[in-house]
């Protein structure tokens, strides 16, 4: 891809392995036959959704998550349920984003809460012995909890855009969610969309290629 400038990466499952799952195995384990009632309450209240776009800070987040149904979670239980979902970064992706920033402006775009991120930062220190993960492998980094916007709302894709000086035809985005490729594209970007089956580092070759 030749005329491409940009390249636009999702975290989560793109370049950092998750188990989506895990936090609702583990609340489940926790509150048995309340579960249901808790994540009723936790929808209808979009905790979730607020938290993911710095609209609840940590502390309060926290706290309604232990108190979502009585008798309360203890903080260490939250964040045990929480925390649960990380796997891992491939140390091969590392790498390669060096080498694709030599021909690429290379971003990072995620729908991520402060607790996630802080996780995250531990894990590249203590896991890759990495003090400055973001600024050594992308020209930008944007998180929905900094800017209280999240995909697929178009908002957060025009933010990039203009913040980073990007033309759209000439970026490429990619994640593993098909409603957040279908919302960059509908702005000019091109989509790629991450499936279980897709080899990451097969695709991140594929641009250091052309």
């Amino acid at each position: 891809m030749p005329h491409f400038q940009n390249i636009i990466f999702d975290f989560g499952n793109v370049l950092f392995d998750l188990d989506l799952g895990a936090t609702e195995r583990y609340l489940r384990q926790l509150l048995g036959d309340r579960f249901e009632a808790a994540r009723t309450k936790l929808s209808t209240e979009e905790v979730f959704q607020r938290y993911e776009t710095g609209m609840l800070s940590t502390a309060t987040f926290i706290e309604k998550m232990r108190h979502v149904i009585e008798p309360p979670l203890s903080e260490g239980e939250v964040l045990h349920a929480w925390q649960a979902i990380f796997i891992g970064m491939p140390r091969e992706y590392f790498l390669l984003l060096e080498q694709l920033r030599k021909q690429y402006r290379v971003f990072l775009l995620s729908n991520i809460n402060e607790l996630h991120a802080q996780w995250i930062d531990n894990y590249m220190m203590e896991k890759h012995q990495l003090k400055d993960f973001r600024q050594r492998y992308f020209d930008a980094v944007y998180y929905s909890y900094e800017i209280g916007l999240r995909k697929p709302d178009e908002r957060i894709y025009l933010h990039v855009l203009k913040d980073a000086g990007l033309d759209p035809k000439e970026t490429v985005f990619i994640d593993d969610q098909e409603v957040n490729v279908r919302a960059a594209e509908a702005l000019g970007i091109r989509g790629i969309l991450k499936t279980p089956e897709t080899d990451m580092a097969e695709l991140m070759r594929s641009f250091l290629s052309n």
